[in-house]
């Protein structure tokens, strides 16, 4: 028996000798597949996942007309292609399987005839997301092992499944009780052999506790993860569902359990049974009418604990930890999440080392909690409170452990910081805090930065309108000032009106977003990263000596006036510097911008761009990226020099422009224009012949393309015309040899593309959205061809298309009503027609008028169907 790798050996005589074949998965796969004809003898076929390959569709004419002759195929892979259908001939033809794999693909139902495979052993189809039912004929499957069906949601277990009595191992089973299903709890009873995940829904169908004893959940030694839940619940029905939920005790080899939608007013006790040695998670959740919490402290091997929508919780008392064992509560606890608890007031606290290895601490959304958290959690490293509005900390707490500190909606946590000596008692036992969030916490007035412990290195601040930061200089110097704080985050803080240097000298990264009182801002001296944005009343912008800057951003600030003064000097490093919707700013500080800076974009700020002249551009070596986005007016010619540097220049709407700053741009690659008055004459005058990417995009003036001007650009490969509305026609010559690349979109006047006006050595054409196009005539060069949403256009070339064409597709093309009469080029390999509806009937598959014409092309897809 020979096993081999397809690729390896498409051309060798081992492929007839071949029993067991792998392969790599491609798009379509037709061409690599078509080997396998002849191969009667193969037994094993396995594609093997490409990571890198995104969307792998597999062609139909490989499900109808290759693997149907492998007749002697007993595993088959198929995983991972984007499968949604198979043909009853497939499972007819390879009644020899033992083994398929449909795992991670797209089906949505499976054909009737898989139900005469008698000798599968092994159907995988775990994470079919789409799959909603199997066939009702699986029980013909006599000899079916393995059933793999976890991950897919949307699958529930049918009735039948249960008289398969060969079948030894079920996983991911999702088993629905209800009238409708025609299921019981009990017939759970007979399936002893379920692996994996086990989803019971619709409980509360479940006609009592008799019912739900002979489902046997305790003899189900291989089921690791049990989700047990209730959609709906009638309001006396509590004693019931407490007893039906009594006899649901699942294995003591359970790993996971979760319970949703419980509505009995406290746990059976087998929930806290420390014989549960291997529960690692447990989740209870919408149990609305429980009064208690089960006791569970004692479960040894518990690490993930979540509670949440148990509404009539008031207290979390002793309960909770368990009996009186020497050992410490919730030993192996690690994370514990309360959520929703919406009549919780009180949590008890032993203070007797429990939660010894707890790391994470999450409480949300509980509005009425008052009492006090554990206070000595020496292995807590993140802590989120949120949206407890009467929570508060006020006895102090030992997390020493604790890395990251979040408060959202909390506010008497909140107030915390507002109480100097408080807020520093608690910081005593969070000695190695990293990172503090704190956000809606309406009632916090200030924040004592310099107090921090050296270990902060993040502070984020949202929505906190009352909070004002230090001011006091002196105050913060006879602390010390925070000397390690590398970013600091504040976004709609509406009372501060200052940020001073001292504040967070060593700041690298300053986020400052909608504080609308925010009128002065002094750079950090140890700023490298700085945002600005939205800061309305923003006026100064000041630094008091060097800073390493490298990248300065600031947008929307209608009040700031100026930049920085001595910029040279005191940025050296900026390289990169973006100004957005700040109009007030009319020039450049004296001296101009520093040295080494690289890119530069401007957007919206007039009177800034209508100054230009003295930017002094022409002083910055290292300037290799410009932006220029202008809504004002001019009313004069201004003459802009810019230095040679420059490698990519955008330019939106300047009314006034000169081509002899363009052609002084002599290592300009890529050139975009938006929006350009004159762009009629700067294309006519010539551009800079060192472009390689040229777009031109919302020129109306545009009507045609001169063709001297483009001819010039020698070294011009890829160009872009976009939403040209009065370009009607390309002249001939138009375009250099040296362009392999053209799109032109939105050019709703353009009539036809004639050959002899495109490049003689164009390779991709991409043509969208010109509704009058009615003609095209293409180069002999041509690689690839995209035409979409052309709602006129008629007709290919009625001769043929390019003999090197490989990729064509055609998108929304409702007139497009046939294809050339000389066929598609042998060269083709990918061919994809969407949205085409006097087309389609011709592409039929194996009956269309074109069908013949294509039927060579290995990747076919119309209308999304892989052909």
């Amino acid at each position: 028996k020979l096993c081999v790798r397809l690729e390896e050996y498409q051309e060798s005589h081992m492929l007839k000798r071949s029993r067991h074949m792998s392969y790599s998965m491609g798009y379509g796969d037709f061409e690599k597949l078509q080997p396998l004809y002849k191969l009667e003898q193969l037994r094993t076929l396995l594609p093997i996942y490409n990571i890198e390959l995104y969307g792998s569709s597999l062609s139909k004419r490989v499900l109808l007309n290759i693997l149907p002759r492998l007749t002697s195929l007993r595993a088959l892979s198929l995983s991972r292609y984007n499968i949604k259908e198979l043909p009853d001939v497939l499972f007819i033809k390879l009644k020899l399987l033992r083994l398929v794999d449909l795992s991670l693909t797209q089906i949505i139902q499976l054909p009737d005839s898989i139900c005469v495979l008698y000798n599968l052993e092994i159907l995988l189809l775990s994470s079919c997301e789409f799959l909603k039912e199997l066939p009702r004929q699986m029980e013909k499957l006599i000899n079916l092992r393995h059933l793999d069906i976890s991950g897919s949601s949307r699958l529930m277990m049918p009735l039948h499944l249960t008289k398969l009595k060969s079948l030894h191992v079920l996983l991911g089973a999702k088993f629905l009780v209800g009238d409708r299903s025609g299921s019981r709890m009990e017939d759970l009873g007979e399936l002893c052999n379920l692996y994996g995940t086990l989803s019971i829904q619709q409980l509360e169908n479940v006609a009592d506790r008799r019912e739900a004893l002979k489902a046997n959940m305790s003899g189900k030694e291989h089921i690791e993860k049990l989700l047990l839940e209730w959609s709906v619940s009638i309001a006396d029905s509590s004693q019931n569902e407490r007893d039906i939920l009594g006899e649901v005790h699942p294995n003591p080899n359970i790993k996971e359990l979760e319970i949703n939608g419980y509505r009995g007013t406290n746990f059976p006790n087998w929930l806290a049974d420390y014989s549960f040695s291997e529960l690692v998670e447990l989740s209870l959740s919408n149990c609305k009418d429980c009064y208690s919490l089960p006791a569970l402290g004692q479960l040894p091997s518990l690490k993930f604990l979540a509670i949440r929508g148990m509404h009539r919780i008031i207290e979390v008392t002793e309960e909770f930890y368990g009996g009186s064992s020497s050992k410490k509560p919730f030993n192996s606890l690690e994370k514990l999440d309360f959520a929703e608890m919406l009549a919780w007031e009180q949590w008890h606290v032993l203070g007797n080392g429990e939660f010894p290895v707890l790391q994470h601490l999450s409480i949300e959304d509980c509005p009425k909690l008052i009492g006090k958290l554990p206070e000595n959690l020496c292995s807590l490293t993140k802590l989120t409170i949120s949206h407890c509005p009467k929570l508060n900390l006020e006895t102090p707490v030992k997390f020493p452990s604790l890395k990251k500190f979040e408060v959202e909606g909390s506010p008497k946590v909140g107030v915390l910081f507002d109480h100097a000596e408080l807020f520093l008692s608690q910081l005593q036992g969070m000695k190695q805090i990293v990172e503090l969030y704190i956000s809606d916490c309406h009632s916090l007035t200030s924040l004592p930065i310099s107090s921090l412990p050296n270990t902060l290195k993040e502070i984020r601040i949202k929505r906190c309108e009352k909070l004002k930061l230090e001011s006091s200089i002196g105050k913060m110097i006879s602390r010390g000032s925070n000397m390690f704080l590398e970013s600091l985050e504040l976004e709609e803080c509406d009372s501060i009106d200052d940020v001073s240097p001292e504040l967070v000298p060593c700041a690298r990264y300053l986020r400052v977003e909608s504080c609308q009182s925010l009128t002065r801002l002094f750079i950090p001296n140890g700023a490298e990263d700085l945002k600005i944005n939205k800061c309305e009343n923003l006026e100064m912008l000041s630094v008091a000596q060097t800073t390493p800057l490298c990248n300065l951003f600031i947008s929307n600030c209608e009040k700031l006036k100026s930049l920085p003064e001595h910029m040279q000097e005191l940025f050296p490093s900026l390289r990169d510097l973006y100004l957005k919707n700040c109009p007030e700013i009319e020039s450049f500080p004296e001296g101009g911008l520093p040295f080494n800076l690289e890119i530069l974009g401007i957007r919206d700020c007039c009177e800034l761009v209508n100054g230009r002249k003295e930017w002094h551009l022409q002083g910055l070596p290292s300037l290799t990226y410009l932006d220029i986005y202008h809504h004002g007016s001019e009313n004069w010619d201004i003459m802009w020099e810019l230095p040679c540097s420059i490698r990519s220049l955008t330019i939106d709407n300047l009314k006034t422009f000169s081509s002899q700053v363009l052609k002084s741009l002599t290592s300009l690659e890529s050139l975009c224009t938006s929006n350009l008055p004159q762009i009629q004459s700067l294309l006519e005058e010539g551009l800079p012949t060192s472009l390689l990417k040229l777009t031109l995009s919302d020129h109306g003036e545009l009507h045609s393309l001169p063709t001297d001007g483009l001819q010039r650009l020698i070294s011009l490969q890829r160009l872009r015309i976009d939403n040209c509305p009065n370009l009607q026609y390309v002249p001939e010559s138009t375009f250099p040899s040296s362009l392999s690349e053209l799109h032109i979109s939105s050019c709703s006047f353009l009539q036809s593309l004639r050959e002899s006006a495109l490049s003689s050595s164009l390779s991709n054409l991409f043509i969208y959205s010109c509704p009058n196009l009615q003609s095209l005539m293409l180069p002999s060069s041509l690689f690839e061809l995209h035409i979409i949403d052309c709602r006129n256009l008629q007709s290919l070339p009625e001769s043929a298309l390019p003999p090197s064409l490989s990729k064509l597709i055609i998108l929304t093309c409702p007139n497009l009503q046939s294809l050339p009469v000389k066929g598609m080029p042998s060269s083709i390999s990918f061919l994809s027609i969407i949205d085409c509806p006097l087309l389609k009937p011709s592409l039929e598959f194996e009956k269309g008028e074109y069908w013949p014409n294509i039927a060579h092309i290995p990747n076919i897809v119309i209308d999304c169907e892989c052909l």
